[in-house]
């Protein structure tokens, strides 16, 4: 058995938008490494709960045991901004309170799924990037490997950049096609940040069992992205 580390390298992952990957991503990067290196999945504020629980969704995706899983700190049933979700349903979010809850995992290892963009609002005055740069973690940007993706891609890293957040790279997913390795190559190019690789939908819904294979066979296959992320904190 396996057992979580104690100590480790929390990471960031965002995205260039809503809906773009970052939940396939993460369920990819769990279950290949997670039991290996005792990594957890957390994202802190989770939305539109009724239709989509990515938290549940990555667990039953992998099969991995509630051991691997921290819980969100905020929940709303509304799929919207985590600002407005929050007015709709007569919550408030603290975001002094959620860094305190970032802080406590930085030297454990955990993937941290963002909600949204990096300008997506946490609350009416404090935006998701803020509270990534003063988490002062390291950022996984996933972007689309479709039609759009350049522009997208490199708006997210010039952000991110600007203020010095450390971007450990950035990760394609979505459907195979014709654009996506150029798309990969002049991201990489322009935009001043790592290629860590893409992976395509699989071609039809896969068992857990099966996930857990295609992720084994198509997913960060020269460890791009998990040695990165371990060592980061020796740079």
């Amino acid at each position: 058995m396996i057992k979580l580390a104690l100590m480790g390298q929390a990471f960031y992952v965002t995205g260039t938008g809503t809906d773009v990957g970052k939940t396939f991503f993460s369920s990819l990067f769990m279950a290949k490494y997670a039991k290996k290196y005792g990594f957890r999945y957390w994202k802190p504020i989770q939305t539109g709960s009724i239709s989509a629980d990515d938290t549940t969704f990555v667990q039953k995706t992998t099969s991995l045991p509630d051991s691997y899983f921290l819980k969100p700190n905020y929940v709303f049933k509304t799929p919207a901004s985590p600002h407005y979700a929050a007015k709709i349903e007569g919550q408030t979010i603290d975001p002094k309170s959620l860094l305190s809850s970032v802080s406590k995992e930085r030297k454990t290892n955990t993937l941290i799924e963002g909600a949204g963009g990096v300008f997506v609002p946490i609350t009416e005055d404090y935006l998701t990037i803020r509270a990534i740069q003063e988490s002062n973690l390291g950022v996984v940007v996933v972007g689309s490997t479709e039609l759009g993706t350049i522009n997208h891609t490199l708006m997210t890293l010039e952000v991110l950049t600007s203020r010095f957040i450390p971007v450990f790279g950035f990760y394609l997913v979505g459907p195979e096609n014709s654009l996506q390795e150029d798309n990969a190559t002049m991201i990489q190019r322009l935009g001043g940040a790592s290629f860590l690789g893409f992976t395509n939908f699989p071609e039809q819904k896969l068992t857990s069992d099966e996930f857990i294979r295609f992720a084994s066979e198509h997913f960060d296959p020269n460890r791009n992205v998990i040695d990165v992320v371990l060592n980061a904190d020796e740079e």
